[in-house]
């Protein structure tokens, strides 16, 4: 089928709808969207099928934060019918201002999809680890810094001999 896109027609099959039963945060109202992956990106499109202009950046938060991690509730693997760790796949939605230097993620309320039943769900994250607006540049920077220094970290205890 031909999706009407603000970015222009894309072809999708059938089987790429994801359903939100509970749609976004915001647009409750929408229901059906698709993931369209960008080649050379780390950022994607989440497209509802049903509103051409409705659309939302999004990034995979392990991309932002290599500590990140989300726990469903009982009721959330339920609504999702999530029966294995790697049927999930998990998003941010990102906010672009003017100044792209500015630009966040949403690392609270991901949105969580089962691949294989091609269904989703904006879910809320209780606690204070993870905010509504994270600057997704200084936290990349940050996650390749503490990333490289467990490599130096690895890489030394690797050269330490064996004692006899």
């Amino acid at each position: 089928m031909e999706l009407k896109t603000k970015f222009g027609p894309v072809q999708v099959e059938e089987n790429m709808i994801i359903s939100f039963p509970r749609g976004i945060l915001g647009f409750a109202d929408y229901h059906r969207y698709i993931i369209l992956e960008q080649e050379q990106s780390v950022f994607s499109f989440l497209q509802s099928v049903d509103e051409p202009s409705l659309s939302f950046v999004v990034i995979m938060p392990e991309l932002v934060r290599a500590d990140y991690s989300v726990e469903l509730s009982d009721e959330e693997v339920e609504l999702l019918q999530i029966g294995a760790p790697e049927d999930g796949k998990v998003y941010g939605i990102v906010t672009i201002p003017e100044n792209v230097a500015e630009m966040t993620v949403n690392l609270q309320a991901p949105v969580v999809i089962n691949t294989k039943e091609r269904l989703g769900a904006q879910l809320i994250i209780s606690g204070d680890k993870y905010h509504t607006k994270h600057n997704v540049l200084a936290e990349m920077h940050r996650n390749a810094y503490l990333l490289q220094q467990q490599s130096k970290a690895e890489q030394s205890a690797e050269e330490i001999p064996e004692s006899v």
